[in-house]
C-alpha cells in the first residue's frame, strides 16, 4: 500500500488516504520510489478505493450577476477570501478540500467513524457561513450587492483515487454520494445549508434540522428527503464526552 496525500492551495497537507498502487496495464505491484512499471515500462498511478465519506459542496448564490456588475479584480478579491474562510474551517474540522469548482468547493471528511466525519462536516458548514458574515456585510456596504454561498452535504459510498489521463489527473472523489452533495446545491437557498436524511441520522441529537421536504435531484432517478441544517445542539456543544477527535 502507498500514501497519495493532497494539498490544499494554501499549502496545508490533507489527511492522508490509503490506495492501492500498481502497474494498470500488466498488474506488476509498484516499488517505492518508481514512477514507471519495470516489467513494461507504463505508467504507475494510484488505484482508486471505496470507503465511507462526507463530501460537502459549497456554491456562490448570484455569481454570474457578481461578475456582471464588478471587475474581475474586485470578484477575484471577493473569491479569494471566500476560498481562504473555505480552506480553513474545512482543515480546522479535518476535511480537505480537493477541488475547487469555479465559485466553489468540494471537501471530503472520511477520517475516523462515519458519525464522527459527517459532525465535523456539518460543523466545517456552520463555521463557513458564520465567518462569511463579515464577506457578506462588506459587499452589501461596499458595492450594494448580496454575497450569498449555498452548502449542501452527503455521506455514503464513494470511489476516491486519481483520475484522468496522462496529461492531466486529478484526486477526487466520485459516485452517486457526491452527485447527490453536489446536487443539493440547486435546492438550498441563498445562505442556507442543507443536508440529506443519511448524513442528518448520522448527526441526529447533535445539530438542529429542520425538514426541507423530499425532492428530486437533477439528473438522478431518486427522490431524496432534505434537511436544513439550523446549527448545533447547545447540549452536545457543551459535553467534553462528545467531542470529536
Amino acid at each position: 500500500m502507498a500514501t497519495t496525500r493532497v494539498t490544499g492551495l494554501n499549502g496545508q497537507v490533507a489527511p492522508s488516504a490509503s490506495v492501492a498502487t500498481g502497474c494498470l496495464k500488466c498488474a506488476s505491484d509498484r516499488r517505492a520510489g518508481k514512477n514507471y512499471c519495470g516489467t513494461c515500462g507504463n505508467s504507475l498511478r494510484p488505484r482508486c478505493e471505496r470507503k465511507q465519506m462526507t463530501v460537502l459542496f459549497t456554491d456562490v448564490s448570484g455569481f454570474t450577476t457578481l461578475s456582471e456588475r464588478l471587475d474581475p479584480e474586485q470578484v477575484s478579491e471577493i473569491m479569494d477570501r471566500t476560498f481562504d474562510i473555505v480552506l480553513e474551517a474545512v482543515h480546522e474540522h479535518g476535511g480537505t478540500v480537493n477541488q475547487f469548482l469555479g465559485d466553489g468547493v468540494m471537501a471530503l471528511f472520511g477520517d475516523g467513524p462515519i458519525e464522527h466525519h459527517a459532525c465535523r462536516a456539518l460543523s466545517a458548514a456552520l463555521a463557513v457561513q458564520e465567518r462569511l458574515e463579515t464577506v457578506r456585510r462588506e459587499v452589501r456596504r461596499t458595492y450594494g450587492l448580496e454575497f450569498r454561498v449555498r452548502i449542501g452535504v452527503n455521506t455514503g459510498p464513494v470511489v476516491i483515487g486519481t483520475i484522468g489521463a496522462a496529461l492531466r489527473t486529478d484526486y477526487t472523489a466520485t459516485g452517486n454520494t457526491a452527485s447527490t452533495g453536489l446536487g443539493l446545491l440547486q435546492i438550498a437557498e441563498p445562505g442556507q445549508i442543507v443536508v440529506t436524511s443519511h448524513t442528518r441520522a448520522l448527526a441526529d441529537g447533535r445539530y438542529d434540522f429542520a425538514e426541507v421536504g423530499a425532492m428530486p435531484l437533477t439528473e438522478s432517478r431518486e427522490t431524496v428527503v432534505v434537511y436544513e441544517l439550523g446549527g448545533e445542539v447547545t447540549e452536545y456543544a457543551e459535553s467534553a464526552d462528545l467531542i470529536l477527535v
